[in-house]
C-alpha cells in the first residue's frame, strides 16, 4: 500500500522562510535589488496557506494585498533595525526577511485556522485555479507598479514621505477615509449572479472616493490654506492616498470577515447543538424506562382501584408530553412555564417514590418571567433520582431557588452503590444551549454532600 505524505501547514511556512533567505543573499550577490521574486514568492505563501482552508477568492486578494505590502514596509524598515544588531548587510536581508516570512506565514495560518475550524460552514469553498491566478496576477502587477512608481524620477528626491506626512496632517481627511471606508465595508452589496462586477463597482468607487480625500489634503480643508493648484503634486499626493485608501480598505474588509465569520459559526454551531438538543428531547419523550415506570404505576393503580388517582396520572402524563411536544422547537421558555411542568413531572415522580422524595421552590415573583432553556428542571430532577438512593430511610430532597441572576438546582448526595455510568450529554446538551444563546454557561459545584447546579437566567 502506498502512503502519500502531505507537507503540513507549518513545515511550508518554514520553508518559503528559508527560500525568502536564499533570494535575499543571492540577491546583494549579484547586486540585485528588484524585490519581485519576494513577491512572487509571498504572494505564493499567502495562496498556498488560503487554499489548504478553504479560504474563498476575495479573502486570498485581501491577504494578498495587505501581505505584500506589509513585506515591502517591513522589509525598508525592518532591515534597518536588524542591521544594528547584525552588522553584515547580506545576513541583515536574510534574517530580515526570513522573520517576516515566518511572521505573515503563522499570522495568515491563524486567521485560517480561525475562519477554516468552521469546517461544517455552507460558506466554504476552494475557488477555481484560474481565479487563484487571476488574483496572484493582479496583486503582483499591482506591486510592481507601485514599486515602478515610487522609485521613478517624481519621487526620487523626497521619496512619499511628503505626501503622507500631508495626509496624516488632515485630521479631518483622515476621518473620511476611516469612515468612508468603514461604510463601503459595512454595506452588504446585493447578490448577483455575476460578481465580478460587483468587485469592479468596489474598485471603481475606491479610485473615485481616493481623489476625494486626496482634494480634501490638497486644498487643505477645511483650513483652506492652500488655494493654488498643481497637476503634478496632486497625481503625486493621489497615488500615495490611493494606496492608503486600498490598504485600509483590506484591513476593514479583514476585520469585518473576522467579525462576520464568528457570527456565521456561532449560528451554525447554535444550530447543531439545537437539533442534538431536541434529539434528545425526543428520546426522552420516547423513553421507554421511564414509559415503563409510568404504565406500572398506572396499572397498580387501576388494580388497586384508585380511578380518581388513576385518571389524574393519565392527564398529568399527557399534559408533561403536551409540553415537551409544544416546546419542541422552542429554544427559551419563561421560568413560570418550567416550573409549571416541573411540578406536573415531580407529581408523577412522587408516584413512583411514595415517600423520600420531595421538591421545594424558592423563587421570588420578580424571576417568574426570565427565560431558561425548556425541560432543564425536568432534567435535573430526573438526574437526581437516578443518580442517588431514594427511600424513606434517605429521602431526596432537591431545591430550586434563585440567587442574583442565577437559578440554582442542588439536591443532597447519597449515590446509588450500583448505577450505570452517567454519559453527562444532557447537561452538556442545556450548557451548549446557553453558550450558543448567551454566551454564559452553566456552574456545577460538588461538595461531600450536595451537588448543585446553576443555569444563568435570561
Amino acid at each position: 500500500m502506498k502512503h502519500t505524505t502531505t507537507i503540513s501547514t507549518p513545515a511550508v511556512i518554514h520553508l518559503f522562510a528559508l527560500a525568502h533567505a536564499a533570494i535575499a543573499v543571492v540577491s546583494r550577490m549579484v547586486n540585485y535589488v528588484d524585490d519581485v521574486p519576494l513577491t512572487v514568492l509571498t504572494v505564493s505563501l499567502i495562496v498556498i496557506i488560503a487554499i489548504r482552508h478553504h479560504l474563498q477568492a476575495e479573502m486570498i486578494a485581501i491577504l494578498a494585498l495587505v501581505g505584500t505590502f506589509a513585506g515591502y514596509l517591513l522589509g525598508s524598515y525592518g532591515a534597518t533595525v536588524v542591521g544594528l544588531l547584525v552588522h553584515n548587510p547580506t545576513a541583515a536581508s536574510a534574517v530580515t526577511t526570513a522573520l517576516f516570512t515566518e511572521l505573515l506565514g503563522w499570522s495568515i495560518y491563524a486567521f485560517a485556522r480561525y475562519r477554516g475550524s468552521a469546517q461544517e460552514l455552507p460558506t466554504q469553498w476552494t475557488p477555481p485555479l484560474s481565479q487563484i491566478l487571476a488574483v496572484a496576477s493582479l496583486i503582483l502587477l499591482f506591486r510592481i507598479s507601485y514599486t515602478l512608481i515610487f522609485n521613478s524620477e517624481y519621487y526620487l528626491q523626497t521619496g512619499v514621505y511628503t505626501e503622507f506626512q500631508q495626509l496624516l496632517g488632515n485630521k479631518f481627511a483622515l476621518l473620511v477615509l476611516l469612515c468612508g471606508n468603514v461604510f463601503f465595508v459595512s454595506v452588504r452589496p446585493r447578490k448577483t449572479n455575476h460578481p465580478e462586477w460587483r468587485h469592479l463597482s468596489t474598485m471603481l468607487l475606491i479610485v473615485l472616493f481616493s481623489l476625494v480625500v486626496s482634494l480634501l489634503v490638497y486644498f487643505d480643508f477645511p483650513k483652506g490654506n492652500s488655494l493654488s493648484f498643481a497637476l503634478l503634486p496632486l497625481l503625486r499626493l493621489y497615488a500615495v492616498i490611493l494606496l492608503s485608501d486600498i490598504i485600509l480598505f483590506a484591513l476593514c474588509k479583514l476585520i469585518a470577515y473576522l467579525f462576520i465569520s464568528k457570527a456565521e459559526l456561532r449560528t451554525e454551531r447554535g444550530k447543531k447543538h439545537l437539533a442534538q438538543f431536541q434529539y434528545n428531547k425526543l428520546k426522552m419523550q420516547i423513553n421507554p424506562h421511564f414509559l415503563f415506570n409510568s404504565l406500572n404505576i398506572l396499572d397498580f393503580l387501576v388494580q388497586e382501584q384508585q380511578t380518581e388517582r388513576a385518571s389524574a396520572f393519565i392527564r398529568k402524563l399527557a399534559e408533561c408530553y403536551r409540553y415537551m411536544l409544544k416546546n419542541e422547537d422552542e429554544q427559551l421558555v419563561t421560568l413560570s412555564e418550567e416550573m409549571e411542568f416541573a411540578h406536573k413531572y415531580t407529581e408523577l415522580l412522587q408516584e413512583r417514590f411514595t415517600s423520600g422524595f420531595s421538591v421545594h421552590y424558592d423563587i421570588p415573583t420578580e424571576a417568574l418571567n426570565r427565560h431558561v432553556i425548556p425541560c432543564c428542571l425536568q432534567l435535573l430532577i430526573e438526574n437526581a433520582t437516578k443518580h442517588n438512593v431514594v427511600s424513606p430511610e434517605r429521602p431526596l430532597t432537591v431545591v430550586i431557588r434563585v440567587e442574583g441572576e442565577q437559578l440554582l438546582i442542588s439536591n443532597n448526595l447519597q449515590p446509588r452503590l450500583s448505577t450505570h455510568a452517567s454519559t453527562g450529554m444532557g447537561l452538556k446538551n442545556i450548557r451548549r444551549q446557553y453558550e450558543d444563546l448567551s454566551e454564559r454557561t452553566i456552574h456545577i459545584d460538588q461538595t461531600e454532600t450536595h451537588y448543585t447546579v446553576q443555569l444563568p437566567l435570561l
